[in-house]
């Protein structure tokens, strides 16, 4: 029975070392990271634990086949190692942009929480080498984006064209050329009878050109 659990054992740690291998072959080959399955760390961490356990199990009871579980563990963990560093010193090179969302589609979720973590960890002590402390930058990001306020003027009222006053009734007594007014042109005729502001009539009739006629006649 014992015999049947390591050679059990010994299948899984084949297969995952000679993942272990090739995937470390693949990333030390590549400069970007290379896709890794969702489970990986999670299914070395349980090889592990499993050999520690039957190591630990069979050390009072079978030196050889302690000996053995050791080996299988050392090679695991040297081969992990190796790969651990090359696939960590490209996410720690990542890990400095201010965007990182780009460079995670590629790894697992253990590292995706590890790259952003180090990506805080990098900001921060960006931000005290150049004397923003973390208050600063909380502040800021809590802060609303404000914006100047500019007052506005009330629109101007529009100029009035002319001021309105009365209309009186003349007889224009002399033939005039057109007689530019506020309020427009007049073309005036001998013998006209038109209504005029006032203003106006009072300059032609000084001039003699209109004279007034009385309302009623």
């Amino acid at each position: 029975m014992i015999f049947a659990i390591i050679m059990i054992d010994v299948s899984r740690y084949d297969k995952l070392l000679e993942d272990i291998k090739s995937m470390l072959f693949s990333e030390r080959k590549s400069r970007k990271l290379n896709k890794i399955e969702p489970n990986f760390y999670k299914n070395i961490y349980s090889l592990f634990v499993d050999l520690n356990a039957e190591k630990e199990r069979v050390v009072s009871t079978d030196i050889t086949e302690y000996m053995e579980i050791t080996k299988l563990l050392d090679d695991a963990k040297k081969n992990f190692k190796a790969f651990f560093q090359v696939r960590f010193e490209k996410i720690a090179k990542y890990s400095v942009y201010d965007e990182i969302e780009e460079f995670i589609y590629n790894m697992s979720p253990e590292e995706k929480g590890i790259m952003r973590d180090l990506n805080e960890q990098m900001k921060n002590y960006y931000n005290d080498f150049i004397g923003i402390t973390k208050q600063e930058v909380e502040e800021k990001e809590e802060e609303p984006e404000q914006r100047e306020e500019v007052q506005e003027m009330p629109p101007p009222e529009p100029e009035e064209s002319h001021i309105t006053e009365e209309q009186v009734c003349v007889r224009i007594l002399k033939e005039q050329p057109p007689i530019a007014q506020p309020e427009g042109d007049y073309y005036l005729h001998k013998n006209d009878i038109i209504y005029i502001p006032s203003s106006f009539a009072k300059m032609l009739n000084s001039h003699g050109i209109c004279q007034y006629i009385e309302k009623g006649k």
